[in-house]
């Protein structure tokens, strides 16, 4: 997992092709005008999700890990804490399922409050979460690029 501001962006730009692309649209694109919806940056090696919504709390709590997908999510505005563990003898929740490339797991995690202008970055061997953060009332509008990972 990596989290920092996109202001240190240039630092990660050796983590892969996919990842320095991901990172160059972030700083060189409004995305705070961008329709929310689905886009092919890179046919499936590089799509983005535009997300707004209303933070909402759950009394459910399950991680979700990838196996093919790298995620990089960017805060645009509002805030949401984001929990993290290592993918190690969790317990599954949901088997893996290939089309989502997704499965979910028992959650036991540690909490980062991301705001505007923070980035994250979840490897296949890292679980993730999205809460509601409840020191916030704005909607939050989220980027999340899928990046083909890269063996």
């Amino acid at each position: 997992m990596v989290l920092d501001s996109i202001e240190n962006a240039a630092r990660y730009l050796h983590l892969g092709e996919g990842v320095a692309k991901a990172l160059q649209y972030i700083r060189g694109n409004d995305l705070s005008r961008m329709a929310p919806g689905r886009y092919e940056i890179e046919g499936d090696k590089l799509v983005m999700m535009v997300f707004e919504f209303e933070a909402s709390n759950t009394d459910e709590c399950k991680l979700e890990g990838h196996r093919r997908y790298l995620d990089l999510q960017y805060w645009v505005s509002g805030s949401e804490l984001m929990g993290h563990d290592i993918l190690g003898s969790q317990k599954i929740l949901e088997a893996y399922d290939e089309q989502k490339d997704c499965a979910f797991y028992s959650c036991l995690a540690s909490y980062s409050r991301l705001t505007p202008g923070m980035f994250v970055i979840y490897y296949p061997s890292d679980l993730h979460t999205a809460v509601a953060d409840p020191l916030s009332t704005n909607r939050v509008r989220k980027i999340v690029f899928k990046i083909l990972a890269e063996v």
